[in-house]
């Protein structure tokens, strides 16, 4: 099974590697550095993506617009997405569940990892 993994910021994509990795989670990492690249790559590697971890602020298509257009797809419905995000506000939590009700978890910057580490291991087999 891959994680993929939707951020802009490089720094922080390498920090959920390591924190993954750290865990001895054994999946594989993918990621895409915006919604739209974010779609390209799932649509790639759609049979093998078990969890999405996904940035909200991100240039050319927001993870609120990524996750409108991957629940579209039957096929992505199906796979888990956790938000990743510095808004903490009850509204940016409250929009992020409109836009997918079946979102898997919403975790908020800066964020202990252990915390992160046990939301992603109720998805990863």
């Amino acid at each position: 099974m891959k994680i993929l993994i939707i951020d802009d910021s490089l720094l922080d994509r390498k920090l959920l590697m390591k924190c993954i990795s750290s865990a001895g989670i054994a999946s594989e990492v993918i990621q895409a550095s915006d919604g739209e690249e974010g779609l390209r790559v799932l649509s790639q590697n759609s049979e093998d993506v078990g969890l999405i971890l996904l940035d909200w602020q991100m240039p050319k298509m927001s993870g609120i617009d990524f996750m409108k257009e991957a629940i579209k797809n039957p096929e992505f419905r199906k796979i888990p997405i956790i938000m990743i995000t510095a808004s903490a506000a009850e509204d940016s939590k409250k929009l992020a569940r409109e836009a997918n009700p079946d979102l898997a978890g919403y975790v908020i910057k800066p964020y202990k990892a252990e915390r992160l580490i046990e939301m992603i291991r109720l998805w990863v087999k």
